[in-house]
């Protein structure tokens, strides 16, 4: 999974939750492209996440995801896409958790 799965979507929604059977933190994230399919994604175990926006472009523009072996970091409004680095203080509408997944 890279970037490419977010990029040029509209955000539909967001969730924040709590899975009780496995006493986890989580954010779904539900997506829908220009021809109106509809994908969602699973952060599993959320560490933290930025809500910080104003919402007011429903597109995905720009996006960046990192992925390692014990963490990902997924910003649907980087200040810098290109970057390969975690900029908590500048990214806007962030997630951090172990691990994501299509739902």
């Amino acid at each position: 999974m890279d970037s490419s799965y977010f990029r040029d979507k509209m955000l539909s929604q967001i969730i924040i939750g709590y899975d009780w059977d496995t006493s986890n933190n989580f954010a779904e994230i539900k997506l829908i492209s220009n021809d109106g399919g509809i994908s969602s994604f699973k952060i599993c175990q959320l560490t933290e996440y930025s809500l910080y926006e104003d919402f007011s472009a429903s597109y995905i523009s720009q996006c960046k995801l990192i992925v390692n072996n014990s963490m990902v970091y997924l910003s649907l409004d980087p200040y810098d896409e290109v970057s390969s680095e975690i900029d908590l203080d500048n990214d806007c509408l962030w997630f951090k958790g172990s691990n994501i997944t299509t739902v």
